[in-house]
Order: C-alpha cells, then structure tokens, then sequence
C-alpha cells in the first residue's frame, strides 16, 4: 500500500518548543525583538547564514541547533523550491591521487562572459577516503537535503548534506561483496528517519538468492545494517533479482518517490515480457509490491536482450517517472519520451513529454552513449520557467569520458548545455560509466555520525592517537589487543595514513638487513643499528639468495627464486606469492641483483588501494642469435585471484630490478637482444595496462660487444634516473629525467675505493640523504655513504666482515672469481624501508570476533 509523506511538524508546534530553546537561555539577546519575528525571518535564512547567526549568543545557537528548527527550516526551503529553480548543480570528481573525492558546484546558467558551457565549478568540500575515479552519485535527486554517494571499489556508503558540507561513511554491510546489490535512500514520514535500502541477489541461484537490508542513520536499531520488518516475500524474487542486475549492469539506482524506493527491471531479464516493470518498497511499512509495467511495453512478447537498458526511473513534480530513450531501436524515432505515473491504485503510466532529438540543437544528445534524466526545477509542469535536466556520457579514449548537463525547456523546446567536463572512470566490472550529478538543496538536514566516528572524534581517542604515533610499529600493533576502541582506531584508514606520514617526514633513508629466519620463512628482518652494535654471527647467515625492492607505500617485495613475498620489515607481516615456475632454464646472469630467470617489480594501484606485482619471465633467451621470448603477469596483492596476463614490452628488459615514480614501473632494455642495440627505458602504466619506450639521455652511448658498460634505471628523490656504469673509468654517470628532460644529476667517482670497483661489483645508488646530499651506495655485500663534494665513501656496514666459509684461494685467482663464489653466500641483504602499518589481513575484518 503507498501513500503520501505524512506531513511535517506543523510551524505552529515548531515555534512552541522554539520557546522553551529561547527561554532556558538566559543571556537575553534579543529580547526587544518579537519572537514571532525572529521566527519568521530566521526559518528564510540560507543555510551559510543560519551557521553565522548561530554565534550571535547563546540562546540563537541554541535555537538554530535544534531538531525544531531544523524541521521549520526544511519546510520553508521545500516552499521556497516551488517558487524558483534551484540555484546549483553538484557534481563530484577524483583528486589526482584517487584516493578523496571532490564535490563541486555549478549554476544552471551557462558562463556569463562567454555564454559557453562551464568546464569547471566551485569546490565546496573534500570527501576524504572515497576513491573518487570509482564514486557513483547513488540519488540524482536529494533525498530531503541528503545526497548518498557508493565508493564501487572500497564498497562503502556515504551520506553528505552538500549544504552544510557534512558527510559520513556508513559501517560496512554484512553480505559477502561478491553478490550484485542496489541501494537507494530514503525518508520515513512517520518516524522521521533516513533509511538506505539495500537489494542484494546472490551469484548463484539459491533458495534466498535475493536479501534485503536497511541502514537507520542515528536510529533507534543501531549502528548496523538490519533486515526489514516484512522480508523480501518469495512469490518477488525473480522481480527483485531482475532489478537488482538491471540497476547495477545499467547503474540505475533506485528512485524515491511518494515515500517509497522504486527499481525498474528489464524485459531483458525473463523469458516473456512481464506485466510489472517496477519493484517498490514501503519506507515506511517496510514492505514490497509491484508496478505495472507501461504501455509500450507488451506482456508475453520476446523482449531485446542486447544493448544497454533503453529506459529509467526518475523523480520530477513529485512524482514517479519513467524515461524511454528511442534512439538506436527499432522505433528509429530519435525521441526521448517521458511518462509519469499520477496514480498508485490504477497503475495507469501516462506520456508527459516527448523530446525531440533530430534537431540540430540536439545532436550532444542524439550523439551520446549514455543519456540519462536527473530531474527538473520550475513551479510545476504548466509553469513556462520548468526545464528539464539532462546529462550525457560519451566515451573519447581509454577511460576517459566526456561528460555534459543540458536543461530543456518543454515550451520552447530549447535546449542549453550548462557543463561540459572531462572525466577519467575506471571501475572493477564492465559497463557505463556511473553517473556523477546531482541538485543541491540548500537544507539543514542532519548528517549523523557513526558509532566509531563518534569514538574516534573523542578527546580520549585523540590523546590517544598522538601517543601511539609515537611508538614503533610492532608496538602499535600489540596495542590493537588491549581494548575494542584501540583496534577500531589503529585498524582506521586515517590513522594509518597519519602514522605513515609521521614517521616518514623528513624522508631520510633508513635501512634494514635481510638475515636468516628462525621460522618456516627463510628471511627475517633486523635493523642495520642493531647489526652495528652486536657481533656478527653465523647463526644469522642467509642460506637462500633473495633481491629486495624499494619501499612501495610502506611494502617491500623481496624475491627468491621460487617465490616473491609482500613484507612490511616494521611489522613483520609478509605473505608469499608463486606468480608462475621460470620458463627458462639456463642459467641466470650471477650478480647481487637478479634471482633466477625473472624480474619482478612493486606497484601500486591507486583505483583499489592494491599492491601489484608485475613478473616478467624469458622463455628464451638467446644472446648469439639475440632471439628472445617472454611473457608478463599481473597479481593484485590482497586478490585470490591467479595472476593475469599482460600485455609484453615492446622489447626486452635487462635483469636489473625495475624502477617505481608516481605509480609506473621502470626497466632498462637489454641491447644484447632484439633487433636494437641501443640502450632503451621500458615503462609500463598499471592504470592503462600499456608499456611504452623512453629514451635514454644522448650521452648513453649505442652497446656493442666491446663495451663493458652497464646500464640500469633507479629512484632518487622521486625522480627516475638513468646510471651509466663505466667498469674501465670506475664511475657512475647519474641522470635525472625532471619536466620531460634529461639533465645529469652527479657523477660517482670511484678508482679509489677497490671494494666498489665496477670490475667486480655491481654498485647501484639506493637514495640521497636530503640534509646532507650524501649518495647511499649498494653493492649488495657493503653499504656505504658516498659524498659527491669530498668525493668520498664512508663505509657503513661491510658484510665480508662476517666469516662465512675459510675458502683457500690461491694467488691466481681473480677478483671477478672471488665474487662470483662470494655471491653464492651472501650472509644478509640490506634494503630500504618505511615505516607504516600496511598489511593485508587474510581475514575479513567483519569476520574478526569482537
């Protein structure tokens, strides 16, 4: 059964408990002026001036902050939209990180200088830890002054009131994420409560294959998703499962109308087309029933199962609305047609508009992928200022799209493009692009807080905060078991992040020893402090070979032969990873460097908030005939998932380690393969998944057989450098590529110190200390700090001072013999860190028994 939203609190009962606000205060401002006056002109107030009049005195405040208020305040502004059009859009966008999203302002009038659309709006505020390239406006339409927004890959709700720039993310739902699912939001009239309704069908065909549950912000059930009062009753299933598929392949969020959340199926789903189109739920009741279906649409024929859904739901003049897009059906009418449905008890759809498209006014429209109906504004459907809102989507390249806001007046049938942006979408399925407009309303609705928001905003939980900042990682995770309220803010994505940042500040580089493990792992972690100060000890000698990455927002990869693990050295954490057996089974180039047959780098992904490692394996490689093959996978770190196949690089890499900058990965190119023999960078782009070429800066000179020179990439600073190794001259040429351009960075000079000799040794420059300007030189058995005025290194751990093996070498032997046998005992490897708190936890924190 529907009904319409019962009414507000009347004024009149509004302004009596007004009273009892204005008389426990007892500062008397005010008190000259007639309350009923005050009354009156505070409710008209835009909601930036309510704020500032909230510090005139206390009794103001107290008034303007109340619940009374608020519900005297929304009544007024609902009067006021009857009487004008509202004054803004909203539209959200990522921040260059992904990692926070943006949400903007635009008028619904074009720019006044050049009475062109808009390419940009007003920032209002900053949602922080919605990953904004995957962040769907879920309510083109306010619900009541509140806009609900999804973040696709962090599966996460948020609730904001764009007004008073407040938002909230919601605890996390209870159903496993591998399940399709719609949400909607929603207002009960009766209890005076928001609720977000979430419909949610199962993969596979079970006897609950579709579930509902339902999110009170602030309610009397508390801080958790609940089913509703009358369940999803069985004879609907198909119905819900149908819309539910519909809503999330198509990104057709439920609609709210008339006190009830409505989600449209497609014909496309059954077998014949049914007599019901619309699955609607009772806010209120809690309860569902179906619509039927609209007159175009022609119960038991064969429905078309191919394309995207041709129409969609959306709330205009208060009421129920359904859009149907003509273009490309076998209608070819080019039309946009639009019916309402004025009446529950008869079900009766009838046409309001039709929209030509053919027009020349029109071709954005007629040309887009993707079009879809926000709403409309004006007094009512005969008043000459109502216009229509309307945005379209059009792909350009790779995953970028040009995204438009258009308003149709229905009287002169002008159309007017308002905004024109581009924008980047990449989400973890295939399909359109979700929408990312919506209307402002200028209200007071509240915005309620969660229970752990509520906790972690205490004085207690800050004090706390500021204290654990200081303590060492592994102290700071013992101190997740002491009490619920230190694990929800040690487990909170803003602590972690503020204790990366905290520690990391002055960016020195720090390091740490890779020695022996006293468990199944064949590696631990020590502090090269530590090292100094004790002994060395054969009991910490490394009995396998391993090759350590840079740190990768606060990871390591550290890599063996057979497998490639995921560490964070402060914590302790690691798992393991087998992204595939070395195809090739010669033997590898020997050097401190290189593990086997494969190279392996670190990236991170900034859509899912992922590690990734990207394996290159050779399945030939052959030097005399500079043949090679070889193939690339990808593993996303915290997925289940088999790594994926890539794509190749366009030529084949040395067996250097790769390179990280700002989210791509860097090889040199090996010139005693392929067709080239001139010294090549290979990147490659995780967001694009596409490898590309670099060129190395003019000094590298072409490789031929009598060169002995070595060539690999590096990051310093967060730059990507080029190093030249020149075994004859024993020097390092560094080269720093900044704004597109090569420039030299230093030369290391190193004839003088023999146990960095390039003849014996590969030396490769780990980071700069920024105080000092010193160069942290590696070659994988000593660490030492080179200064580029004095020219000089200072060593700071040397591991041939640990006995290993008394091996007789007689006084023939080689220094480059000597190495090679050395190599194959390397007794520990010193690696780069950061501090941070990364890790990812192999059980689902909903699991965890709190």
């Amino acid at each position: 059964m529907h009904s319409n939203r019962a009414n507000d609190i009347t004024p009149w009962e509004v302004k009596k408990r007004s009273r009892i606000h204005m008389a426990n205060a007892q500062d008397g401002c005010g008190a000259s002026i007639p309350y009923e006056m005050i009354i009156e002109v505070l409710q008209w107030l835009p909601v930036k001036s309510v704020f500032r009049f909230r510090a005139v005195c206390r009794s103001w405040a107290v008034l303007l902050s109340s619940d009374e208020f608020r519900c005297l305040h929304m009544t007024a502004a609902k009067d006021a939209r009857r009487q004008a059009p509202p004054p803004q859009l909203l539209y959200i966008s990522p921040t260059t990180t992904f990692d926070s999203t943006t949400v903007y302002s635009c008028s619904f009038s074009p720019s006044s200088s050049s009475n062109r659309p808009r390419d940009r709006g007003d920032l209002l505020f900053t949602i922080e830890g919605a990953r904004g390239n995957c962040v769907e406006v879920v309510t083109p339409v306010p619900c009541r002054g509140l806009t609900l927004l999804y973040d696709a890959i962090g599966a996460a709700f948020y609730i904001c009131n764009t007004a008073t720039r407040a938002a909230t993310r919601l605890p996390a739902s209870t159903e496993e994420r591998a399940a399709r699912s719609a949400a909607g939001l929603g207002f009960d009239a009766q209890t005076d409560e928001y609720k977000v309704v979430r419909l949610i069908s199962r993969l596979c065909h079970q006897e609950d294959m579709v579930r509902c549950e339902i999110y009170t912000p602030g309610g009397r059930s508390g801080d958790r998703w609940r089913p509703p009062a009358g369940g999803v009753p069985l004879s609907l299933h198909q119905f819900v499962y149908a819309a539910v598929k519909n809503a999330e392949l198509n990104k057709l969020p439920p609609v709210f109308a008339n006190g009830c959340l409505h989600w449209l199926m497609r014909p496309a789903s059954f077998t014949t087309t049914p007599s019901v189109a619309v699955v609607s739920f009772s806010v209120t009741e809690e309860t569902f029933t179906c619509l039927r279906s609209p007159p175009f649409w022609v119960p038991g024929a064969p429905p078309i199962r191919y394309g995207l859904s041709k129409e969609q739901l959306v709330e205009m003049d208060d009421q129920l609305c359904l859009v149907r897009d003509t273009r490309n059906t076998i209608l070819y009418a080019n039309v946009l047609e639009i019916w309402k449905l004025p009446d529950y008890s008869s079900g009766d759809w009838l046409l309001s508009h039709r929209i030509n498209l053919s027009s020349h006014l029109a071709r954005d429209l007629r040309e887009s992928q993707i079009l879809r109906v926000i709403g409309c504004f004006g007094i009512n459907s005969s008043s000459p200022r109502k216009k229509i809102v309307i945005t379209t989507s059009k792909h350009k390249i790779f995953d970028k799209y040009q995204k438009m806001v258009h308003t149709y007046d229905p009287r002169s049938e002008a159309l007017e493009t308002i905004l024109s942006i581009t924008e980047t979408h990449s989400t973890p399925y295939y399909g359109p692009p979700s929408s990312r407009f919506s209307f402002i309303q200028d209200t007071l609705a509240p915005v309620h807080k969660t229970d752990e928001e509520i906790a972690l905003s205490s004085d207690l939980a800050k004090v706390t905060g500021e204290i654990l900042l200081r303590l060492p990682a592994k102290a700071v995770i013992h101190s997740k078991f002491v009490c619920k309220q230190w694990f929800r803010l040690i487990e909170s994505e803003n602590f972690i992040q503020s204790y990366f940042q905290h520690k990391n500040m002055d960016k020195r580089p720090k390091v740490m020893l890779l020695v022996k493990g006293t468990g199944q792992l064949a590696f631990s972690f020590s502090p090269l402090n530590k090292c100094l100060q004790e002994a060395p000890s054969n009991s910490t000698l490394l009995d396998t070979k391993v090759v350590c990455s840079k740190p990768c927002h606060g990871l390591n990869l550290v890599s063996t032969k057979t497998r490639d693990y995921l560490c964070n050295p402060c914590t302790g954490f690691h798992r393991g990873y087998s992204l595939g057996p070395s195809l090739l089974q010669s033997k590898a180039e020997e050097h401190a460097f290189t593990v086997g047959n494969k190279n392996v780098g670190l990236t991170f992904d900034p859509l899912t908030h992922q590690h990734v490692m990207v394996a290159i394996f050779y399945r030939q490689k052959d030097f005399k005939s500079r043949q090679y093959d070889l193939t690339c996978t990808l593993r996303w770190c915290n997925s289940r998932d088999r790594p994926q196949r890539s794509s190749v690089p366009p030529l084949p890499v040395n067996d250097m380690p790769p390179a990280y900058v700002e989210g791509m990965l860097y090889w040199m190119s090996e010139p005693r393969l392929g067709r080239s023999c001139e010294w090549t960078i290979v990147s490659f782009n995780l967001a694009t998944r596409i490898f590309d070429v670099v060129p190395c800066p003019s000094w590298f000179a072409r490789w031929n057989s009598r060169n002995c020179c070595r060539a690999f990439v590096v990051e310093l600073e967060g730059v990507l450098c080029a190093v030249l190794a020149d075994p004859v001259a024993e020097k390092l040429d560094v080269w720093k590529l900044e704004r597109g351009q090569w420039g030299r960075a230093v030369t290391i000079h190193l004839e003088a110190y023999p146990d960095y000799s390039l003849k014996t040794s590969v030396v490769v420059p780990l980071a700069v200390d920024r105080d000092y300007g010193s160069i942290l030189l590696n070659t994988g058995r000593k660490i030492g700090l080179y200064d580029p005025v004095e020219q000089a290194i200072e060593n700071l751990y040397s591991l041939d001072q640990v006995p290993v093996v008394r091996i007789d070498m007689s006084s023939t032997s080689s220094a480059a013999e000597m190495n090679r046998m050395d190599s194959k005992m390397i007794p520990c490897v010193p690696m780069l860190y950061e501090e941070s708190l990364a890790c990812y936890t192999r059980v689902p924190k909903k699991q965890l028994l709190w």
